[in-house]
């Protein structure tokens, strides 16, 4: 399987770092062809500029960034996003990267009959760190926010399967709670 793999943390000695770190090990015990994407490491431009618009909506050509990324999703048949919750969302380096290469005519397109997802066959995973307990943030509804926008609003518009795992209490938790976060990872990961 061809396994692509988002990172986006800008603290290389972070948990969602050492996360990114076991999904990739998994995967290649697993047998998976890996590629990886450290946002951060990239100094990706998260920042839709209009050249973007003119390329997913005006027949413009797409800037050179984005279309380097598309054709690393083109190769996937499997994406592992990798990520913390920060104010209830994705990091503002994340939700640029969606913005911009996720775009009208590569990953969607709108027909007579609405928007149809073009990024059909592929699955993805989304892993979420965060600060507060999961129980916490399912009490007042974030988690299930969380998992319809990336289910649905996101990765299922586009004509994806994905399934999200949220790593709640990361910054109060235990070395063992982390450890088996870590552990979890290994059925978490397609086969």
């Amino acid at each position: 399987m061809n396994h692509l793999i988002v990172y986006t943390h800008l603290n290389p000695q972070s948990f969602t770092h050492a996360v990114a770190e076991e999904v990739q090990r998994v995967s290649i015990q697993k047998g998976h062809d890996i590629k990886f994407i450290d946002l951060y490491a990239d100094k990706f431009n998260p920042v839709l500029e209009f050249p973007d618009v003119e390329y997913g909506f005006m027949g413009g050509k797409a800037p050179a960034d984005v279309k380097n990324y598309q054709g690393q999703i083109a190769w996937a048949d499997h994406i592992t996003f990798i990520y913390p919750m920060w104010w209830g969302q994705m990091p503002a380096m994340l939700k640029g990267f969606i913005d911009r290469v996720f775009t009208n005519g590569f990953a969607y397109a709108y027909g007579e009959a609405g928007p149809e997802g073009l990024l059909t066959g592929k699955s993805v995973q989304v892993i979420i760190n965060t600060g507060n307990a999961t129980e916490a943030l399912s009490q007042i509804g974030i988690t299930q926010a969380t998992t319809t926008l990336n289910e649905i609003g996101i990765f299922g518009f586009c004509g994806m399967s994905a399934d999200v795992q949220f790593f709640g209490n990361i910054i109060m938790s235990t070395d063992d709670e982390r450890k088996q976060y870590l552990t979890s990872i290994e059925s978490i990961i397609s086969k």
